[in-house]
């Protein structure tokens, strides 16, 4: 593994993202990394309800170099998609698993999808057997207690006097956090108890700190740590859900507490390592978060997560291969050649914008570029994320129009060229971040039922 100082920082001021801020990060060079895509394959199919991931990696894959990319919504009709004549095509998708609809969708094509072992992508996805992955690898976790699923004692039994609050996880969470619950006191985590009668859980000492994701890719020879980002979850008037997932934005090491950043990338590598041996290839996230600089671990995402899609951004300035084409060579040959490289970090983050109440959507804002004018949205010239000018953002729809939505599922992710909260356990909103909310949210208002 080589260090280098990465390129791109006269294209970021053009665009308008001043290289103010640096991190190291790893990957494959682009150049090398294209050849090595187009020596085992034609075309990559990404499959997802949105194509925003497949967006950001677009301008890496450029005419005449690599295989071509695609986007297909597996969950829509999909008679008239156009696969194209390669004889050589893979399928990526962004979850393949949570439910068979991609699996069945590549299948029904002849195409092989590109995915973790399934046994392996089980084991790190539990919240609980996870547990073991994070010792063997020996990284921190929040203090915690198992709660058998049968024979249970009461709450107070389960909850050790020195904690304030305790966080409540089930094996099984799901894309959108309601397998994880806080509980602050004794009554509240008995209703935990109570209403997931039957499921051994994991209740955790509760860290008031920031949260933060790092993404990897594990590959035969190495796992490939990239960026690291402050995850926002929770954030009332995106989402009802405690736990929800709603956004991200990209953080550099100056950031965080001094060391933190860099137990954060060896947290990841240690984590990767281990997932390796089980059999694990591919993408995944890891989640934590900071209790002062250091970082404890809570989950594993074995799969792509949204912030990939920012996480591109800063691969394709500092002229690496996007996560999406590391994932399909790290499942399809036996070693990479890694390098770690000094990027620069655009100011890059995203919000998720959840239904807050069971309803029928009416008409979403068509997915595109906008910009706000008196407090409306106002579409704007095309650009890709990691070109997008400030006061611009890119609105993707994560949602069909006129379906039946419920509390908590995703409808709108909005991308945007500034900072989108503050770095805190509890983060507000910035005020250009609630400006497009309130905008966006006005929108699904007066189109739904």
């Amino acid at each position: 593994m080589t260090i280098s100082q990465a390129t791109g920082g006269r294209e970021m001021v053009e665009s308008g993202l001043a290289p103010q801020r640096f991190a190291k990060i790893d990957g494959v060079g682009l150049d090398a990394g294209m050849d090595m895509l187009e020596a085992v394959v034609d075309e990559i199919h990404w499959l997802d309800r949105s194509p925003f991931l497949a967006a950001s990696a677009r301008p890496s894959f450029r005419a005449g170099r690599g295989p071509e990319l695609h986007a297909f919504s597996p969950f829509s009709n999909t008679d008239k998609d156009d696969l194209g004549t390669a004889r050589r095509a893979v399928c990526v998708a962004f979850a393949p698993e949570h439910g068979p609809t991609a699996s069945a969708w590549a299948a029904a094509r002849a195409l092989p999808l590109l995915a973790p072992d399934p046994v392996a992508s089980a084991f790190a996805a539990d919240k609980l057997d996870a547990l073991a992955v994070f010792l063997e690898a020996g990284i921190e976790t929040p203090e915690f207690v198992r709660v058998p699923a049968d024979g249970r004692a009461t709450a107070r039994r389960y909850w050790p006097d020195a904690w304030e609050a305790v966080v409540v996880q089930r094996r099984e969470n799901n894309l959108i956090g309601r397998g994880t619950r806080l509980a602050r006191n004794h009554d509240e985590l008995q209703e935990c108890l109570d209403a997931w009668a039957g499921r051994e859980l994991r209740v955790g000492r509760y860290v008031d700190g920031p949260s933060v994701t790092v993404t990897g890719c594990v590959a035969g020879n190495a796992t490939i740590v990239t960026a690291v980002s402050h995850q926002l979850v929770g954030i009332p008037g995106l989402t009802t859900v405690w736990g929800a997932h709603c956004g991200n934005q990209l953080i550099a090491p100056t950031d965080l507490p001094d060391g933190a950043y860099e137990a954060i990338r060896t947290a990841a590598a240690r984590v990767g390592d281990q997932l390796r041996l089980h059999g694990y290839r591919g993408v995944f996230g890891l989640d934590l978060v900071l209790e002062r600089n250091r970082p404890l671990a809570i989950e594993i995402n074995p799969r792509f997560q949204t912030v990939v899609s920012l996480v591109q951004a800063v691969e394709q300035h500092a002229d690496l291969l996007p996560c999406l084409g590391l994932h399909v060579l790290a499942c399809l040959l036996p070693e990479l050649p890694v390098q770690t490289v000094v990027a620069p970090v655009p100011t890059l983050g995203q919000l998720v914008v959840h239904a807050l109440r069971d309803r029928q959507l009416g008409a979403l804002p068509e997915s595109g570029t906008y910009r706000l004018e008196r407090g409306a949205l106002v579409p704007g010239e095309n650009r890709c994320l990691a070109d997008l000018p400030a006061g611009h953002a890119l609105l993707w729809a994560q949602a069909q129009p006129g379906t039946e939505v419920g509390e908590g599922d995703e409808l709108i992710l909005l991308q945007l060229a500034e900072a989108v909260a503050g770095l805190q356990a509890h983060p507000r909103l910035t005020a250009a971040g609630s400006d497009w909310v309130s905008a966006v949210s006005a929108c699904v208002e007066e189109s739904s039922c």
